[in-house]
């Protein structure tokens, strides 16, 4: 059961989506007699409790302000390019300008000066590219490692909590709503609300 759980929870942490597929208009009330099974949205529990807001809001600053450094690192790559190509303008006006008074020498060495800085434009657009590249990659790969290292602290904590409602509610089975495939269920059996009022109790929520 344990298994299961973490593997759900995985899925679930930080996914983006609407919170919850059905509409609670009261408590839930207490399962019949005998019931041993309820299910849980552990997609509002991750979106919903303060546990869940709290990684939510960490990977989203660190996406911000992954995107920012992208940004600004982006234009500081452009700007170099940008001054190579009106580098390269100037010059080949100059060139043009000077097509009629300009010796053969001066105009071969201008032509080569050109075709140099040609070169050069293309190498430093190409190396750009690629740096920008790898930002993008590098920021990717942090933000998957805060959202790995998040699940796993949500787990730690969820885990002993559902475990609570199980055995306070005598329940052998707790379906989750998102991955259970149900099609109709008695929301007198949804857990949702407990879970998330009693998993912001226990992580010191007001």
């Amino acid at each position: 059961m344990r298994s299961v759980i973490l593997v759900l929870v995985a899925v679930c942490l930080l996914a983006p989506g609407p919170a919850g597929a059905q509409e609670q208009d009261a408590p839930a009330a207490a399962p019949p007699a005998g019931g041993a099974m309820a299910y849980v949205d552990l997609q509002r529990v991750a979106a919903e409790s303060e546990a869940g807001q709290e990684a939510n809001a960490r990977v989203q600053e660190l996406s911000e302000m992954k995107l920012s450094e992208i940004e600004l690192k982006s234009a500081e790559l452009q700007g170099r390019v940008t001054a190579l190509q009106e580098q390269l303008q100037e010059l080949q006006a100059k060139l043009q300008q000077g097509q009629t008074v300009m010796s053969a020498e001066a105009r071969l060495g201008l032509q080569r000066q050109i075709s140099e800085l040609q070169i050069d434009v293309q190498r430093t657009t190409q190396d750009s590219q690629a740096e920008a590249e790898r930002l993008t990659q590098d920021a990717d790969r942090e933000v998957q490692q805060l959202q790995q290292e998040l699940q796993i602290e949500f787990q730690k904590i969820l885990v002993p909590v559902i475990e609570q409602v199980a055995a306070d509610r005598n329940l052998s089975f707790i379906f989750n709503v998102g991955e259970g495939g149900m099609i109709w269920a008695d929301t007198s059996l949804d857990l949702t609300e407990e879970l998330i009022e009693l998993l912001n109790a226990q992580t010191g929520a007001p």
